[in-house]
């Protein structure tokens, strides 16, 4: 039996796990990402010793590799990665250099759509958003049943202006992302509290038991989310829109308050479902996994 390694690149940990040809997962590893690694070179290290943690040499057949930003998938081209610290890294190449293992890469939101489009909550429709939120945010976007990325540009809802206070990563300030990603949340009880390292999702508890300050970090993360959704709708008409990240975990009270300000807010749009990924935390490894055996399977055709 084939087995891959679906390798996802966050900006605070790379999650790395070990994938059969039914999609199992066999195994799992991750470490955290290197800071400030502007040439890839601390993490194509801590990627070769996940790929070492995960399998013997040899058994390890490809890699998907899913990273975040602005990316060039035909050239293997991470243009920009404000998280990460990268411009213009030939990132995919640069893992095949050091492993000798075929590669296939992708954006990290829309492997994620892939598993969902093809195996989960994305199933039956032919217009969806994919959401995962997590230290940043961005969209993938399926349009007439395809994954559309125009050229790897699209998609990057986090950047969008919500009126947040804080400044984003981009250099910007008002940033989606700086607003309701999940190291925004922490940030922003951590600036409002004077408590650091509460999670977003310690912070979501906190609202549900009652907690007024967590309640109102929560709440604003929550409006400015609904207020790029009612963009996304006004603009593409989902049938449905999926979130999915380490954030989808909060499940009702992520959904709750953005179908409460759409319903308030939308007129003569159509409105969507709302969904937590059938793969949860794990789509983006599932549509890693996917990425590798489509590029076994090109190979085996040739």
């Amino acid at each position: 039996m084939k087995l891959v390694a679906a390798i996802d690149v966050g900006g605070t940990s790379i999650k790395g796990a070990l994938v059969d040809s039914q999609l199992r997962i066999i195994t799992t590893a991750s470490a955290p990402t290197p800071q400030g690694d502007v040439d890839g070179s601390k993490s194509i290290q801590v990627i070769s010793q996940l790929l070492s943690n995960l399998a013997a040499p040899g058994e390890i057949n490809a890699v998907g590799l899913a990273v975040p930003g602005s990316l060039d998938e035909a050239q293997g081209l991470s243009r920009w990665s404000g998280n990460l610290q990268w411009k213009n890294l030939p990132i995919q190449h640069l893992l095949e250099e050091e492993i000798k293992i075929p590669v296939a890469f992708g954006h990290d939101v829309r492997t994620g759509a892939l598993a969902e489009l093809r195996s989960g909550a994305a199933q039956g429709f032919k217009n969806a958003i994919f959401i995962p939120i997590g230290t940043g945010i961005a969209a993938a976007l399926i349009i007439d049943g395809v994954i559309r990325s125009s050229d790897g540009f699209a998609g990057e809802i986090g950047h969008v202006d919500v009126g947040g206070a804080f400044m984003c990563v981009c250099g910007k300030k008002g940033c989606l992302e700086a607003a309701s990603s999940a190291l925004a949340i922490s940030n922003a009880y951590a600036k409002a509290s004077g408590t650091v390292g509460v999670s977003s999702e310690e912070v979501a508890m906190l609202a549900r038991s009652g907690d007024a300050l967590a309640k109102k970090i929560w709440g604003d993360a929550m409006q400015s989310l609904a207020k790029a959704c009612q963009l996304l709708i006004t603009i593409l008409a989902p049938e449905i829109i999926i979130f999915g990240g380490g954030l989808s975990q909060a499940g009702d009270s992520l959904l709750s308050p953005m179908q409460s300000f759409l319903n308030d807010s939308l007129t003569f749009q159509r409105v969507p479902q709302f969904a937590i990924a059938h793969h949860g935390a794990q789509a983006g490894t599932i549509g890693c996994a996917m990425l590798a055996l489509d590029l076994l399977a090109s190979e085996n055709t040739k």
